[in-house]
């Protein structure tokens, strides 16, 4: 077998079901944010303006900004309040995040608000997560949590037998995805996923991440070519689903596969993912 074809023609079909489906590339709003973020002296008045501008766009930046997870010292009234006590890039990480849920607002099916509950929740903690390692950067890591597995839901609004993929009614417990939907699609989500970050504009580390965020049986050996802005994006992830699953009771089984490795790359120890799971645990309920 030609793995190196294989992959090839993966990558074009996850490419065609992006481009298929006509999500646009990069909403004109965040395209703007992105330019005024990447500047040499972003105008925060420019940003506050461009996120207020759209009323439920703001209104949900503030909820998350005024959630437990961030703490802030005083509730923010304002975006721009929040963009002063978050950060600008903390600020563009939520809106990444609520623009690329409005953008499959027309997909529905069993499980889609969960998903995006998950989705939220995974970036939420991973931006948690680089604040108290100090490894990365917490908005690139909330980002990558919500582009993780963006995938699932392009392929749901693509092929409707998907559904019973994306609730885990196809796999036995702790099966990956990827093998069933190589079979049935010649491609997975997390192709797919990458390529809809690529259209986004989000950086090769970020993109790679999400092509790999499961190649975890053997990381050290799947993950020799990543560079070391990746393998910290896997590991967050990883760690931070590990942390959602703890909090609501539920099993992460590709814990039992890295999340030593995680928690080595991440340079944490036992007891202090134990004390953030406490944290995350006492937040959660408010998202």
């Amino acid at each position: 077998m030609n793995t190196d074809t294989d992959n090839d023609s993966q990558d074009r079909n996850a490419d065609r079901i992006v481009k298929e489906i006509g999500i646009p590339p990069c909403p004109a709003i965040l395209t703007k944010l992105l330019r005024e973020a990447r500047s040499d002296e972003p105008d925060f008045r420019r940003v506050g303006q461009l996120v207020t501008s759209d009323v439920a766009l703001a209104s949900a930046v503030l909820k998350v900004a005024n959630s437990p997870f961030y703490a802030l010292p005083t509730k923010a009234a304002s975006v721009q309040q929040a963009l002063v006590l978050l950060g600008l890039n903390a600020v563009t990480q939520l809106v990444t995040g609520l623009l690329l849920r409005q953008a499959f607002s027309g997909t529905a099916g069993p499980g889609m608000e969960h998903y995006w509950k998950i989705s939220m929740a995974t970036s939420l903690i991973s931006s948690l997560l680089c604040r108290e390692t100090g490894q990365g950067d917490g908005g690139i890591a909330g980002t990558y949590g919500l582009f993780r597995d963006c995938g699932m839901p392009v392929m749901m609004q693509k092929f409707t037998i998907y559904t019973d993929i994306f609730d885990g009614s196809a796999l036995t417990p702790g099966e990956p995805a990827l093998e069933i939907e190589n079979e049935r699609y010649a491609t997975n989500h997390a192709q797919v996923g990458a390529e809809l970050a690529r259209s986004w504009q989000l950086s090769e580390s970020l993109c790679y991440a999400i092509l790999h965020h499961h190649d975890l049986r053997s990381p050290d050996e799947e993950l020799a070519q990543a560079d070391a802005d990746a393998r910290t994006l896997i590991a967050t992830g990883l760690a931070a689903e590990q942390l959602y699953c703890a909090a609501i009771s539920a099993v992460c089984h590709e814990w039992a596969l890295a999340g030593d490795w995680a928690l080595a790359e991440l340079g944490l120890s036992q007891e202090k993912f134990v004390a953030i799971a406490g944290r995350v645990r006492n937040s959660i309920n408010h998202l």
